[in-house]
Parts: structure tokens; sequence; C-alpha cells
């Protein structure tokens, strides 16, 4: 099976990637923080927890470079990351399984449960690096926007099955077997990968049959010749502006993540067990949804649907925060989640493919990374803003600083424009 060769191959091999990164997210980030609620965790200390195990997703800033500069050919240009960085992640969500069984994983046990979560968060980051950049080696230019559907649609998928699945196995068995479980499921992805060529002629391991592709770029000769490039790239005034609108939209995503399990449990009255197969069923329907999103994005443009995007999600939010007292319906709060998802998973694609085609081609995987690490740590600096207000502000309150950032976020795109930055990078290449 060679990925270059094969469109529903890539197709399958990025969304399974994608869904392997989904599988701790379910767990860590869905799961885990309804859970801790239930057994009655502060909101401040899951705020805490949230923003801990988010950090990790910063680790692109270095794994990406690492990438860029070390390869073993032989295997393929980034095919040995990705195989080892999912093996890590195996053995990181094992090591979160056995913290299950020794250990009691409630406040007085949280600073564990962060450091091993932390972990579990570094390996699933470091695979995202490696996927990225195979992505960006093997699909073609005119599918990246099908291609960033089927990825964001792999991950969602991911974190929303594995959300109702780990909420349920949490509350019935306990940490230990919501990990084992995770763990063996990120292996069946593994053995896919190894199973997978990027080029035809190369080797599957390291001591099977095979050689480099001849026509592979060899990689960079140091990392003072690849920072300075990547530098001037990521200064660009395109560039900087697309970073600060992902950041704000991305934080509002973080504070999301954290406010919803804790109204469900703590001021609505429900299970957490409900909470996030709630929000689990929730993510898989716009996973589902954004199928159809990938195509679209390709003929509007990513600009456009950032833009419709950002302005759905924040009027949703505002509504939302302005009916509290029809949050106890739960067909309402269910539409809000349904809606909110739908128009976010919109704004993940457009942002990917946006980033994707900023991407310079001589650090084209350095430069992801650093999108893609601004972009998750601005998640966990968004659930970190909400632990620190979620004493002085109320709920409602929360909300409408959420649909804030979305509505800055969607004023910034405005000046935006890509072709302006398509044109500076152009002039970089010349005079490079």
């Amino acid at each position: 099976m060679v990925l270059v060769e094969s469109s529903r191959l890539r197709l399958l091999s990025l969304a399974s990637l994608y869904f392997a990164q989904g599988i701790p997210i379910g767990l860590l980030d869905v799961a885990m923080p309804a859970w801790l609620a239930g057994q009655g965790v502060g909101a401040g200390a899951i705020g805490a927890y949230a923003a801990a195990i988010g950090l990790p997703w910063a680790f692109k800033l270095i794994a990406g470079p690492f990438m860029d500069r070390y390869q073993y050919l032989a295997m393929g240009r980034r095919r040995p990351w990705v195989i080892g960085t999912q093996a890590a992640l195996v053995l990181a969500l094992a090591g979160l399984a056995v913290l299950g069984v020794i250990g009691d994983a409630t406040q007085g046990y949280l600073p564990a449960l962060m450091v091993m979560g932390a972990l579990v968060n570094v390996c699933a980051a470091t695979q995202d690096v490696a996927t990225d950049g195979m992505a960006i080696d093997v699909v073609p230019f005119d599918e990246r926007g099908r291609a960033n559907a089927f990825m964001a649609f792999g991950q969602v998928l991911g974190f929303g099955l594995f959300g109702g699945l780990s909420g349920v196995l949490l509350a019935r068995y306990g940490l230990d077997v919501a990990a084992s479980v995770a763990a063996l499921s990120v292996a069946a992805i593994l053995a896919l990968s190894i199973a997978t060529r990027e080029r035809a002629g190369e080797r599957l391991l390291p001591w099977t049959a095979g050689a480099p592709n001849p026509d592979q770029p060899r990689p960079p000769k140091s990392f003072a010749v690849m920072a300075g490039s990547l530098l001037r790239a990521l200064a660009l005034p395109m560039s900087l502006l697309l970073t600060a609108i992902v950041f704000l939209a991305r934080a509002a995503t973080g504070m999301v993540l954290v406010v919803i399990p804790i109204v469900g449990v703590q001021e609505l009255g429900y299970p957490g067990e409900q909470v996030s197969m709630a929000i689990a069923v929730a993510s898989v329907a716009a996973a589902v949804l954004g199928l159809a999103f990938g195509p679209l994005i390709d003929r509007v443009g990513p600009r456009p649907a950032m833009v419709w995007g950002l302005l759905a999600t924040a009027a949703a939010t505002f509504a939302f925060a302005l009916t509290p007292a029809l949050w106890s319906q739960p067909a309402y709060a269910l539409a809000f989640l349904l809606l909110s998802q739908v128009c976010a998973q919109v704004v993940f694609i457009a942002f990917i493919a946006q980033y994707m085609n900023m991407s310079w081609a001589r650090v084209a995987a350095t430069q992801f990374a650093v999108y893609m690490a601004v972009a998750n740590l601005a998640r966990s600096a968004g659930a970190g803003f909400y632990g620190a207000i979620a004493g002085p502000v109320d709920t409602a309150g929360v909300f409408m600083i959420i649909g804030g950032l979305l509505v800055v976020a969607c004023l910034l795109v405005t000046p935006f424009r890509f072709e302006a930055h398509e044109r500076q990078l152009g002039a970089l290449a010349a005079r490079s």
C-alpha cells in the first residue's frame, strides 16, 4: 500500500492518524473534566488540569524542526516519526492505566493525573507534527480541502467517540479500563501505519528490504538555515494576522471545552456520564457534517468559510448566554451544543486548509507545526483563563466572553488577504 499512488489510501490513512490523536483528547479533555466534576473537584482545579494537559501541544514548536532536520528516508520522510510517536502514545496511555490501578484520581491525586495526561499529550502532539508533515508531502494541492475535511473528521470522530465511551468507562470501571481501551485502539491504528509506505520501494521497517526514493529532497544541512527561512515566513504580515485570528478562536474553544461539562454536571445536575455522551454525540454529528465542507471550502475559499463559521458560532453563543432559563431543557442545550460544534468544525477545517496553503515549501512541516502549536496553546490558554474567571464571573458572563472573542476574531479576518501572502512568499523564494 503506497500513499502517493492512491487518493483513497491517503484519505483513510490521514483520517485514521487524526482519529488516533482524537482518542486521548476524548479521554483527557472531554470525559475527564466531567468525571472530575462528578467527584466534586472545583471549577478552578478542573481549569488548571485542562490547562496543564493542553500545554504539551506547544511541544510541536520543538518537534517540528527535529522532524525536518533528522529523517530516515529509507522508510519515508515522515513515516518513521509517525510510527515512533504512535508507539510512544500507546505506552503513555498504558502508563495512565497503571496510574488508575495504583491511585485514586480525585482532587488529592490531581497532580499525578496532570503529569501523566501531559505525557500522553506530548506523544499525541509529536504524532500530530509527523502526520501534518506527511500530509503536506503526499497530498496534491487540489486535494487539500477534501483531505483537511477528512483529517478534521478523523480527529473529531476520535474525541467524540472516545469522549462518550471514556465517560461510560470512567464512571463504571475507572481510569485503568478507560486508558487501556484507548491504548489498544491506538495500537490498532499503529498497525495500519506499519503496513503503509509513503512511496514505492521504501522499507516497511528498518530491517526489511527497500531504499530511499531518489526524488525525495534531502533534509536541511543545519538548524540555522532552517530557522532563518522559518522566521522570515512566520513574520510576514498575513501570517501574523492569521495567527492572531486563530489564537482568539481557539481560546474560545478551550473555554467551551471546560465550561460545558461543569454547567451540565454542577449547575444542571446531570451525571458526568450523560454529559460526556452528549458532547460525544454532538461532536460526531459535526464531524460527519464536516465532510461536506471540504469541497465547499475549496470552492469558496477558506477566508469566507472562516467569516461565516465564526459569526454563526458567536451568534449561537450569545443567544445561549442570554437564555439561562432554558439551559435546563435538554433539547435546547443539545441544540446549542450541536450548532456550536458544527460551526466550530467549519472554522477548524478552514484554518487547517489556510495554514497548509500559507506554509513555505522549504520549511513547510516546521511552519505548519508552529501554526498548529500556537493554535493548541491558545486552547490551553482559554481553559486556564476560564479557571481564573470562574469565580468572579457567572456562567452566562463566561459565554458572553466566549462570544466576544469570536466576534473579535471575525473582525480580524476582514483585512486578511492570502494573495498578498503568496506574493511575499514568492519574493522570499526569489531572494533565497
